[in-house]
């Protein structure tokens, strides 16, 4: 009969996660805790209606929902799972309410404190650890309670020691139970992640053709403007000199913007040479520090030397030095950059993280494409042509913010074998 009702507390506990993988495309889905916090806490209610009933205690999977709403969704969706569940349990009857719900309370507690550091791993098989550990700690917790209700009412007889066996091997298919729904929500957010990269890539490359479409249109016609102007000014003096050099000027910049839009097309990776990467970014510093300290911003780099990458030079710092600005702007005055140079899973990981307003999940979604920018005068068009370059080294530019306490851009690069050689010897 216990193995009946743990197979359908098995189900129950399903349930939801299936319904998130069919709806995570919804935006709503996506950036709604709360909604997916009471979902699981109606599967944990469930489980508990469909519950063992043995020695005054209820057997079911009702901390597998809880452990997944508090890693996954936050400490929210946690709050209401767990409401839930103590108004169920208290609604169902008075048999052990107590045991209950303390029990609840210490579950709800540990994924709590573990779940900042689950939010920085990135693995899937870390992440399905920390879940298998919290089950461990909901079985911690049960067999800790029963001693202490045990040494309340008197020692342990015959039968609760027959109670802790039967709790040991609960235990052991609680353990497995989130592992296999952490794996399943590891591999929904996965596919998720890949969705949304596919889209980027797919909307990227529209706009791409597009920028080059309409880049090759304007050059010819600007590149006879300036030829033009060019004839003329060695003819003029005074006012009418000055004006025709101002808008060569402006021709020259109109030039470069139409090369960003080509560059967005398809970048144009020149000739590839070995180049130690933290030489790079100490150049961009040195580059860039007279502009933040006119903002008022303190820069601090943290550089792993012999870091090598075969690259092309001018296309690396164009990427680079915009995303740099871009956290320098973003920090505002009194803020800080923080730039941090490692090898990170035998590849080249470089972070730039500022302390400034940061962004929103829909501002991340949107990050790499046209006309979008979070700046008042920008154009998206930087940040665009830099995801364009780092793709085209075979690398990755990944963002990570917080309203309100800022954004760091990780940007992971193929090392050369030097690098490799250097780090073991």
């Amino acid at each position: 009969m216990l193995v009946d009702k743990l197979l359908v507390n098995i189900f129950l506990v399903f349930v939801p996660l299936l319904v998130y993988s069919a709806l995570s495309d919804h935006r709503h889905m996506k950036h709604a805790p709360l909604l997916m916090g009471g979902v699981l806490g109606v599967s944990s209610v469930l489980c508990i209606v469909f519950s063992y009933i043995w020695y005054g205690l209820y057997w079911d999977l009702r901390y597998v929902p809880l452990i997944l709403s508090v890693l996954y969704f936050g400490p929210k969706a946690g709050l209401l799972n767990i409401t839930v569940m103590v108004l169920a349990r208290m609604y169902i009857g008075p048999e052990s309410v107590d045991v209950g719900l303390l029990s609840m309370i210490f579950c709800y507690l540990g994924p709590l404190l573990a779940r900042k550091k689950f939010v920085q791993l990135k693995g899937m098989f870390f992440r399905v650890g920390i879940n298998m550990l919290m089950s461990i700690w909901a079985s911690m917790v049960m067999l800790s309670i029963l001693f202490i209700h045990s040494w309340v009412n008197g020692s342990l007889d015959k039968d609760e020691i027959e109670l802790i066996k039967i709790i040991i091997g609960f235990g052991v298919i609680q353990f497995l139970s989130v592992g296999a729904s952490s794996f399943w929500m590891e591999f929904s957010l996965e596919r998720e992640e890949m969705r949304r990269k596919i889209r980027q890539a797919e909307r990227i490359n529209t706009l791409g053709e597009l920028a080059a479409s309409m880049a090759h249109e304007v050059r010819n016609p600007l590149t006879v403007v300036k030829g033009f102007l060019q004839m003329v000014q060695p003819e003029l003096e005074g006012k009418n000199r000055r004006y025709i050099a101002l808008a060569l000027a402006e021709t020259d910049r109109a030039e470069r913007i139409i090369s960003d839009y080509l560059s967005l097309s398809r970048p144009q990776i020149g000739q590839t040479e070995l180049m130690d990467l933290s030489g790079m970014v100490q150049q961009i510093v040195l580059l860039l520090n007279p502009m933040a300290t006119k903002q008022g911003v303190r820069l601090y780099t943290e550089l792993k030397n012999e870091i090598y990458v075969y690259t092309d030079r001018n296309q690396l710092l164009q990427a680079l030095v915009h995303v740099t600005k871009n956290a320098i702007e973003a920090a505002e005055d009194g803020g800080r950059v923080y730039i941090t140079l490692i090898i990170h899973e035998e590849k080249a990981c470089l972070s730039i993280r500022d302390n400034g307003k940061g962004m929103s999940r829909e501002h991340l979604d949107r990050l790499g494409t046209l006309f979008f920018s979070t700046k008042e005068v920008g154009t998206g068009l930087g940040t665009a042509v830099s995801f364009r370059i780092i793709e085209a080294m075979n690398g990755s530019i990944r963002y990570e913010s917080e309203p309100g306490v800022g954004t760091e851009v990780i940007i992971l690069l193929p090392l050369a074998q030097e690098s490799l050689l250097a780090a073991e010897g």
